[in-house]
Protein backbone atom coordinates (compact mmCIF):
# COMPACT_ATOMS: atom_id res chain seq x y z
CA UNK A 1 0.00 0.00 0.00
CA UNK A 2 1.16 3.22 -0.98
CA UNK A 3 2.27 5.36 2.31
CA UNK A 4 0.56 8.18 3.91
CA UNK A 5 1.81 11.58 3.10
CA UNK A 6 4.06 13.10 5.81
CA UNK A 7 2.16 15.82 7.70
CA UNK A 8 3.07 18.77 7.34
CA UNK A 9 5.36 20.75 9.68
CA UNK A 10 3.65 22.92 12.27
CA UNK A 11 4.28 26.47 11.87
CA UNK A 12 6.48 27.96 14.26
CA UNK A 13 5.54 28.89 17.58
CA UNK A 14 7.93 32.58 17.24
CA UNK A 15 7.01 33.25 13.46
CA UNK A 16 2.99 33.08 14.48
CA UNK A 17 3.61 34.69 17.44
CA UNK A 18 5.51 36.94 15.69
CA UNK A 19 2.68 37.93 13.34
CA UNK A 20 0.52 38.10 16.07
CA UNK A 21 2.59 40.96 17.86
CA UNK A 22 2.46 43.16 14.56
CA UNK A 23 -1.25 43.06 14.22
CA UNK A 24 -3.02 46.56 14.23
CA UNK A 25 -5.46 46.03 16.15
CA UNK A 26 -3.45 45.41 19.35
CA UNK A 27 -3.08 49.74 18.74
CA UNK A 28 -6.96 49.73 18.87
CA UNK A 29 -7.11 47.86 22.02
CA UNK A 30 -4.76 49.82 23.67
CA UNK A 31 -6.35 53.00 23.30
CA UNK A 32 -10.18 51.74 23.98
CA UNK A 33 -11.51 52.86 27.96
CA UNK A 34 -12.87 49.37 29.46
CA UNK A 35 -16.15 49.74 31.84
CA UNK A 36 -15.74 49.25 35.73
CA UNK A 37 -17.69 49.68 38.73
CA UNK A 38 -17.16 50.09 42.34
CA UNK A 39 -14.05 51.21 41.90
CA UNK A 40 -14.31 54.49 44.58
CA UNK A 41 -14.09 52.20 47.56
CA UNK A 42 -11.17 50.12 46.65
CA UNK A 43 -9.29 53.44 45.85
CA UNK A 44 -10.55 55.41 49.05
CA UNK A 45 -8.92 52.35 50.79
CA UNK A 46 -5.83 52.62 49.33
CA UNK A 47 -5.32 56.37 49.86
CA UNK A 48 -6.15 56.01 53.66
CA UNK A 49 -3.65 53.09 54.26
CA UNK A 50 -0.63 55.38 52.46
CA UNK A 51 -2.07 58.55 54.36
CA UNK A 52 -1.44 56.32 57.34
CA UNK A 53 1.95 55.10 57.08
CA UNK A 54 3.36 59.06 55.78
CA UNK A 55 1.27 60.40 58.61
CA UNK A 56 2.63 57.80 61.09
CA UNK A 57 6.34 58.52 59.76
CA UNK A 58 6.00 62.21 60.28
CA UNK A 59 4.41 61.84 63.56
CA UNK A 60 7.46 59.73 64.79
CA UNK A 61 9.97 61.81 63.05
CA UNK A 62 11.26 59.69 60.66
CA UNK A 63 10.23 61.08 57.32
CA UNK A 64 13.42 59.61 55.80
CA UNK A 65 11.46 56.05 56.16
CA UNK A 66 8.38 56.94 54.85
CA UNK A 67 9.31 56.00 51.15
CA UNK A 68 9.56 52.79 52.43
CA UNK A 69 6.15 52.50 54.79
CA UNK A 70 4.20 53.50 51.82
CA UNK A 71 5.92 51.01 49.71
CA UNK A 72 5.02 48.22 52.14
CA UNK A 73 1.40 50.18 52.29
CA UNK A 74 0.96 49.05 48.38
CA UNK A 75 0.21 45.24 49.90
CA UNK A 76 -3.62 46.66 49.83
CA UNK A 77 -3.50 46.95 46.18
CA UNK A 78 -4.78 42.94 46.16
CA UNK A 79 -7.87 41.38 46.89
CA UNK A 80 -10.29 44.33 47.04
CA UNK A 81 -12.80 42.09 45.68
CA UNK A 82 -12.29 39.17 47.65
CA UNK A 83 -14.82 37.59 50.39
CA UNK A 84 -12.96 39.19 53.87
CA UNK A 85 -11.66 35.80 54.74
CA UNK A 86 -10.22 35.40 51.72
CA UNK A 87 -8.66 38.33 51.26
CA UNK A 88 -6.88 38.45 55.32
CA UNK A 89 -5.38 35.14 54.04
CA UNK A 90 -4.82 36.55 50.67
CA UNK A 91 -3.24 40.12 51.95
CA UNK A 92 -0.82 38.13 54.82
CA UNK A 93 0.53 35.89 52.00
CA UNK A 94 1.38 39.21 49.86
CA UNK A 95 2.98 40.86 53.14
CA UNK A 96 4.87 38.11 53.23
CA UNK A 97 5.91 37.71 49.81
CA UNK A 98 6.75 41.98 50.19
CA UNK A 99 8.94 41.86 53.25
CA UNK A 100 11.05 38.87 52.21
CA UNK A 101 11.50 40.60 48.87
CA UNK A 102 12.49 43.66 50.16
CA UNK A 103 14.72 42.61 52.96
CA UNK A 104 16.44 40.21 50.46
CA UNK A 105 17.77 42.63 48.05
CA UNK A 106 18.45 45.16 51.16
CA UNK A 107 20.95 42.61 52.62
CA UNK A 108 22.77 42.08 49.31
CA UNK A 109 23.00 45.96 48.57
CA UNK A 110 24.06 46.45 52.16
CA UNK A 111 26.40 43.30 52.07
CA UNK A 112 28.07 44.91 48.90
CA UNK A 113 27.11 42.01 46.13
CA UNK A 114 27.72 43.29 42.48
CA UNK A 115 24.53 44.98 40.73
CA UNK A 116 24.53 41.99 38.57
CA UNK A 117 23.69 39.59 41.13
CA UNK A 118 20.92 42.06 43.06
CA UNK A 119 19.58 42.33 39.45
CA UNK A 120 19.74 38.11 39.02
CA UNK A 121 17.90 38.06 41.88
CA UNK A 122 15.14 40.49 41.61
CA UNK A 123 14.75 38.18 38.10
CA UNK A 124 14.32 35.74 40.05
CA UNK A 125 11.86 37.21 42.59
CA UNK A 126 10.27 38.39 39.33
CA UNK A 127 9.79 34.59 38.23
CA UNK A 128 8.84 33.23 41.29
CA UNK A 129 6.39 35.96 42.11
CA UNK A 130 4.39 35.91 38.64
CA UNK A 131 4.11 32.03 39.03
CA UNK A 132 2.25 32.58 42.61
CA UNK A 133 0.01 34.92 41.06
CA UNK A 134 -0.83 32.87 38.07
CA UNK A 135 -1.12 29.74 41.07
CA UNK A 136 -3.15 31.29 43.60
CA UNK A 137 -5.09 33.67 41.23
CA UNK A 138 -4.10 37.25 42.71
CA UNK A 139 -5.26 38.84 40.08
CA UNK A 140 -4.02 42.64 39.31
CA UNK A 141 -1.33 44.01 40.09
CA UNK A 142 0.03 40.59 39.98
CA UNK A 143 4.10 40.00 40.62
CA UNK A 144 4.85 43.78 39.08
CA UNK A 145 4.49 45.71 42.42
CA UNK A 146 6.46 42.74 44.31
CA UNK A 147 9.56 43.86 41.80
CA UNK A 148 8.34 47.60 42.99
CA UNK A 149 8.85 46.48 46.27
CA UNK A 150 12.84 44.53 45.44
CA UNK A 151 13.85 47.15 43.64
CA UNK A 152 13.34 49.68 46.23
CA UNK A 153 15.35 47.61 48.56
CA UNK A 154 17.98 48.51 45.66
CA UNK A 155 18.25 52.02 47.45
CA UNK A 156 21.63 52.79 48.71
CA UNK A 157 24.10 53.21 50.39
CA UNK A 158 22.94 50.99 52.78
CA UNK A 159 24.51 49.58 56.32
CA UNK A 160 23.09 47.08 58.03
CA UNK A 161 21.41 49.36 60.90
CA UNK A 162 19.43 50.77 57.62
CA UNK A 163 18.20 47.77 56.57
CA UNK A 164 16.85 47.01 59.87
CA UNK A 165 15.20 50.58 60.22
CA UNK A 166 13.57 50.16 56.69
CA UNK A 167 12.64 46.84 56.88
CA UNK A 168 10.34 47.67 59.94
CA UNK A 169 9.26 50.74 58.41
CA UNK A 170 8.02 48.37 55.57
CA UNK A 171 6.42 45.63 57.24
CA UNK A 172 4.65 47.97 59.63
CA UNK A 173 3.33 49.58 56.39
CA UNK A 174 2.23 46.04 55.44
CA UNK A 175 0.46 45.71 58.45
CA UNK A 176 -1.09 49.00 58.27
CA UNK A 177 -2.22 47.66 54.17
CA UNK A 178 -4.12 44.72 55.92
CA UNK A 179 -5.58 46.33 58.79
CA UNK A 180 -7.16 49.25 55.90
CA UNK A 181 -8.59 46.53 54.13
CA UNK A 182 -9.64 44.39 56.42
CA UNK A 183 -11.52 47.38 58.25
CA UNK A 184 -14.66 47.52 55.86
CA UNK A 185 -15.57 43.83 57.72
CA UNK A 186 -16.48 45.63 60.76
CA UNK A 187 -19.69 47.42 59.13
CA UNK A 188 -20.17 45.76 56.19
CA UNK A 189 -19.00 41.91 56.21
CA UNK A 190 -21.21 40.72 53.27
CA UNK A 191 -19.87 43.83 51.16
CA UNK A 192 -18.35 41.53 48.58
CA UNK A 193 -20.68 38.90 48.30
CA UNK A 194 -23.32 42.10 47.32
CA UNK A 195 -20.94 43.59 44.78
CA UNK A 196 -20.54 39.59 42.83
CA UNK A 197 -24.62 38.98 43.09
CA UNK A 198 -24.75 42.43 41.45
CA UNK A 199 -22.50 42.09 38.93
CA UNK A 200 -23.35 38.29 37.84
CA UNK A 201 -27.00 40.38 37.83
CA UNK A 202 -26.06 43.05 35.41
CA UNK A 203 -23.85 40.71 33.26
CA UNK A 204 -27.04 38.42 32.51
CA UNK A 205 -29.03 41.50 31.93
CA UNK A 206 -26.74 42.61 29.18
CA UNK A 207 -26.28 38.84 28.35
CA UNK A 208 -30.27 38.70 27.37
CA UNK A 209 -30.49 42.08 25.63
CA UNK A 210 -27.29 41.28 23.88
CA UNK A 211 -28.27 41.00 19.44
CA UNK A 212 -27.70 37.67 18.04
CA UNK A 213 -23.74 39.04 17.21
CA UNK A 214 -22.56 39.72 20.84
CA UNK A 215 -24.86 36.97 22.29
CA UNK A 216 -22.19 34.14 22.69
CA UNK A 217 -19.66 36.19 24.30
CA UNK A 218 -22.09 38.14 26.60
CA UNK A 219 -23.44 34.80 27.89
CA UNK A 220 -19.70 33.53 28.44
CA UNK A 221 -19.40 36.76 30.14
CA UNK A 222 -22.68 35.98 32.49
CA UNK A 223 -21.99 32.25 32.97
CA UNK A 224 -17.81 33.46 34.59
CA UNK A 225 -20.01 36.44 36.78
CA UNK A 226 -22.49 33.91 37.75
CA UNK A 227 -19.76 31.45 38.83
CA UNK A 228 -17.97 34.39 40.28
CA UNK A 229 -20.79 35.43 42.61
CA UNK A 230 -20.88 31.63 43.37
CA UNK A 231 -17.69 31.46 44.90
CA UNK A 232 -17.76 34.39 46.57
CA UNK A 233 -21.24 33.06 48.08
CA UNK A 234 -19.41 29.69 49.08
CA UNK A 235 -16.94 31.89 51.31
CA UNK A 236 -19.58 33.69 53.10
CA UNK A 237 -22.04 30.54 53.74
CA UNK A 238 -19.13 28.80 55.37
CA UNK A 239 -18.25 31.97 58.27
CA UNK A 240 -21.19 32.46 61.06
CA UNK A 241 -21.29 36.15 60.82
CA UNK A 242 -21.98 36.42 56.52
CA UNK A 243 -24.05 33.12 56.20
CA UNK A 244 -27.75 34.43 56.56
CA UNK A 245 -26.94 37.13 53.99
CA UNK A 246 -25.28 34.59 51.84
CA UNK A 247 -28.16 32.45 51.68
CA UNK A 248 -31.02 35.19 50.65
CA UNK A 249 -28.24 36.62 48.34
CA UNK A 250 -27.44 32.54 46.76
CA UNK A 251 -31.29 32.73 46.43
CA UNK A 252 -31.35 36.01 44.52
CA UNK A 253 -28.88 34.64 41.71
CA UNK A 254 -30.27 31.30 41.68
CA UNK A 255 -32.99 33.40 39.47
CA UNK A 256 -30.70 35.50 37.35
CA UNK A 257 -28.72 31.73 36.96
CA UNK A 258 -32.34 30.55 35.72
CA UNK A 259 -32.71 32.93 33.21
CA UNK A 260 -29.18 32.52 32.49
CA UNK A 261 -29.51 28.71 31.79
CA UNK A 262 -32.49 29.32 29.20
CA UNK A 263 -30.65 31.44 27.60
CA UNK A 264 -27.84 30.08 27.29
CA UNK A 265 -29.57 26.90 26.01
CA UNK A 266 -30.60 28.61 23.71
CA UNK A 267 -26.84 29.59 22.64
CA UNK A 268 -24.78 26.91 23.65
CA UNK A 269 -26.80 24.56 24.30
CA UNK A 270 -26.05 23.95 27.77
CA UNK A 271 -27.76 25.27 30.67
CA UNK A 272 -26.28 27.25 33.50
CA UNK A 273 -25.47 25.77 36.72
CA UNK A 274 -27.67 26.00 39.76
CA UNK A 275 -26.71 29.02 41.87
CA UNK A 276 -28.20 27.82 44.98
CA UNK A 277 -25.69 24.53 44.90
CA UNK A 278 -23.05 26.48 46.02
CA UNK A 279 -19.38 25.16 45.56
CA UNK A 280 -17.30 24.41 48.61
CA UNK A 281 -15.33 27.00 50.08
CA UNK A 282 -12.12 27.63 47.94
CA UNK A 283 -8.94 28.94 50.19
CA UNK A 284 -5.59 30.16 48.78
CA UNK A 285 -4.16 26.43 49.14
CA UNK A 286 -7.14 25.15 47.25
CA UNK A 287 -6.00 27.34 44.32
CA UNK A 288 -2.72 26.33 44.66
CA UNK A 289 -3.01 22.59 44.43
CA UNK A 290 -5.50 22.92 41.48
CA UNK A 291 -3.45 25.38 39.86
CA UNK A 292 -0.20 23.06 40.31
CA UNK A 293 -1.51 20.68 37.47
CA UNK A 294 -2.69 23.74 34.99
CA UNK A 295 0.03 23.99 32.70
CA UNK A 296 0.90 28.05 32.24
CA UNK A 297 2.31 28.83 35.57
CA UNK A 298 5.84 27.70 34.45
CA UNK A 299 5.80 29.38 31.12
CA UNK A 300 4.82 32.61 32.64
CA UNK A 301 7.70 32.21 35.63
CA UNK A 302 10.21 31.22 33.18
CA UNK A 303 9.44 34.27 30.36
CA UNK A 304 9.72 36.69 33.50
CA UNK A 305 12.90 35.78 34.44
CA UNK A 306 14.50 35.81 30.84
CA UNK A 307 12.71 38.93 30.24
CA UNK A 308 14.00 40.64 33.78
CA UNK A 309 17.71 39.48 33.27
CA UNK A 310 17.72 40.59 29.68
CA UNK A 311 16.08 43.87 30.78
CA UNK A 312 18.38 44.52 33.83
CA UNK A 313 21.68 44.01 32.05
CA UNK A 314 20.28 46.07 29.02
CA UNK A 315 19.51 49.32 30.96
CA UNK A 316 22.87 48.60 33.06
CA UNK A 317 24.92 47.89 29.61
CA UNK A 318 23.74 51.32 28.16
CA UNK A 319 24.65 53.62 31.30
CA UNK A 320 20.85 53.99 32.73
CA UNK A 321 20.68 54.24 36.43
CA UNK A 322 17.72 51.93 37.45
CA UNK A 323 17.86 48.73 35.58
CA UNK A 324 15.11 47.48 38.19
CA UNK A 325 12.81 49.60 36.78
CA UNK A 326 13.33 48.10 33.57
CA UNK A 327 12.36 44.76 35.16
CA UNK A 328 9.66 46.51 36.54
CA UNK A 329 8.27 47.20 32.80
CA UNK A 330 9.68 43.90 31.53
CA UNK A 331 7.54 42.02 34.58
CA UNK A 332 4.18 44.06 33.92
CA UNK A 333 4.59 43.54 30.45
CA UNK A 334 4.32 39.76 31.02
CA UNK A 335 1.42 39.52 33.61
CA UNK A 336 -1.38 37.87 31.53
CA UNK A 337 -1.46 34.76 29.01
CA UNK A 338 -1.91 35.66 25.86
CA UNK A 339 0.40 37.64 22.95
CA UNK A 340 -2.28 40.26 22.73
CA UNK A 341 -2.53 41.26 26.15
CA UNK A 342 1.46 41.73 26.60
CA UNK A 343 1.35 43.94 23.46
CA UNK A 344 -1.68 45.81 24.66
CA UNK A 345 0.17 46.18 27.99
CA UNK A 346 3.46 47.16 26.53
CA UNK A 347 1.99 49.64 24.77
CA UNK A 348 0.44 51.38 27.21
CA UNK A 349 3.19 51.49 30.03
CA UNK A 350 5.86 52.58 27.68
CA UNK A 351 3.65 55.53 26.84
CA UNK A 352 1.73 56.20 29.20
CA UNK A 353 5.11 56.16 31.58
CA UNK A 354 6.47 58.22 28.69
CA UNK A 355 3.29 60.90 29.37
CA UNK A 356 3.51 60.41 33.17
CA UNK A 357 7.53 60.88 33.60
CA UNK A 358 6.77 64.13 31.47
CA UNK A 359 4.14 65.19 34.40
CA UNK A 360 6.87 64.15 37.31
CA UNK A 361 9.24 66.46 36.27
CA UNK A 362 7.64 69.74 37.14
CA UNK A 363 6.19 68.27 40.19
CA UNK A 364 9.76 66.66 41.34
CA UNK A 365 11.41 70.76 39.81
CA UNK A 366 8.72 71.66 42.60
CA UNK A 367 11.07 70.56 45.72
CA UNK A 368 7.54 70.18 47.53
CA UNK A 369 7.66 70.03 51.35
CA UNK A 370 7.27 66.79 53.26
CA UNK A 371 3.34 67.36 53.54
CA UNK A 372 2.65 68.60 50.17
CA UNK A 373 4.01 65.86 48.87
CA UNK A 374 2.45 63.16 50.74
CA UNK A 375 -1.15 64.92 49.90
CA UNK A 376 0.25 64.70 46.02
CA UNK A 377 1.13 60.78 46.54
CA UNK A 378 -2.36 60.05 48.27
CA UNK A 379 -4.72 61.48 45.54
CA UNK A 380 -2.46 60.23 42.76
CA UNK A 381 -3.20 57.01 44.51
CA UNK A 382 -6.81 57.30 44.96
CA UNK A 383 -6.83 58.72 41.00
CA UNK A 384 -4.97 55.51 39.99
CA UNK A 385 -7.27 53.25 41.60
CA UNK A 386 -10.57 54.70 40.20
CA UNK A 387 -8.76 54.51 36.53
CA UNK A 388 -6.76 51.68 36.32
CA UNK A 389 -9.52 49.18 35.92
CA UNK A 390 -10.89 51.67 32.79
CA UNK A 391 -7.35 51.75 31.16
CA UNK A 392 -4.55 50.82 31.92
CA UNK A 393 -2.18 53.74 29.92
CA UNK A 394 -4.47 56.39 31.38
CA UNK A 395 -3.35 54.97 35.15
CA UNK A 396 0.47 55.50 34.59
CA UNK A 397 -0.13 59.18 34.04
CA UNK A 398 -0.64 58.81 37.35
CA UNK A 399 1.18 56.01 38.84
CA UNK A 400 4.64 57.41 36.85
CA UNK A 401 4.67 60.64 39.01
CA UNK A 402 3.35 59.12 42.01
CA UNK A 403 6.58 56.36 42.20
CA UNK A 404 8.46 58.88 41.98
CA UNK A 405 7.30 61.17 44.20
CA UNK A 406 7.44 58.09 46.49
CA UNK A 407 11.01 58.13 45.69
CA UNK A 408 11.67 61.33 46.29
CA UNK A 409 10.72 60.56 49.88
CA UNK A 410 13.64 58.73 50.13
CA UNK A 411 16.42 61.50 49.68
CA UNK A 412 16.70 63.88 47.09
CA UNK A 413 16.74 62.93 43.14
CA UNK A 414 17.40 64.84 40.37
CA UNK A 415 14.38 65.65 38.13
CA UNK A 416 15.21 65.48 35.27
CA UNK A 417 17.26 62.85 35.05
CA UNK A 418 15.02 60.16 37.50
CA UNK A 419 11.99 61.03 35.16
CA UNK A 420 14.03 60.62 32.07
CA UNK A 421 15.17 57.34 33.65
CA UNK A 422 11.88 56.05 34.20
CA UNK A 423 10.43 56.90 30.89
CA UNK A 424 13.49 55.08 29.24
CA UNK A 425 14.06 52.38 31.49
CA UNK A 426 10.04 51.26 31.66
CA UNK A 427 10.14 51.40 27.59
CA UNK A 428 13.18 49.18 27.22
CA UNK A 429 11.71 47.10 29.54
CA UNK A 430 8.26 46.60 27.72
CA UNK A 431 9.75 46.54 24.37
CA UNK A 432 11.73 43.10 26.36
CA UNK A 433 8.40 41.54 27.63
CA UNK A 434 6.66 41.35 24.08
CA UNK A 435 10.69 40.34 22.27
CA UNK A 436 10.20 37.03 25.73
CA UNK A 437 6.33 36.37 24.17
CA UNK A 438 7.75 35.89 21.08
CA UNK A 439 10.93 34.35 21.52
CA UNK A 440 9.74 32.26 24.43
CA UNK A 441 7.60 29.02 24.03
CA UNK A 442 7.03 25.60 25.47
CA UNK A 443 9.31 23.04 23.90
CA UNK A 444 7.44 20.77 21.55
CA UNK A 445 8.09 17.13 21.75
CA UNK A 446 9.10 15.55 18.33
CA UNK A 447 5.28 13.82 17.04
CA UNK A 448 5.93 10.39 17.42
CA UNK A 449 5.14 8.46 13.92
CA UNK A 450 2.30 6.68 13.25
CA UNK A 451 3.40 2.59 13.13
CA UNK A 452 1.91 1.24 9.79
Amino acid sequence: MPSSPAPSPAPSPVLTSARDVLDPAHLRAALRISPADATLAAALRVGAAAAVVLGLSAAVGRTDLAAFASLGALVILYGRYEPYRRRAALLTGVAVVFVAAFVLTASLTAAGAPTVVVLAVVALVAGLATALSVLVRTGPPGASIVVFAAAGGMVGPLAWSDVTERGVAFALGAVVAWLVGMSGYLVRPSAPARLAVRRAADAVRRSLDAGPDVAPDAARAASAAVARARDVLADDLSHRRTRDTARVLAAELAAFAAALGSSSAAVQGTPAAPADDLPPRRRLVDDLRAGWRVPGWRLAGVRVVLASVVAGAGTSAVGLSHPAWAQLGATATLQGASTRHAVVRALQRGGGTVLGALLAWPLLAAHLSFAATCVVVVVLQVVTEVVVGRHYGLAMLTITPMALLMTSLGGAVDPAGIAASRALDTVLGAVVGVLAVVLVHPRRRPAVPAEA
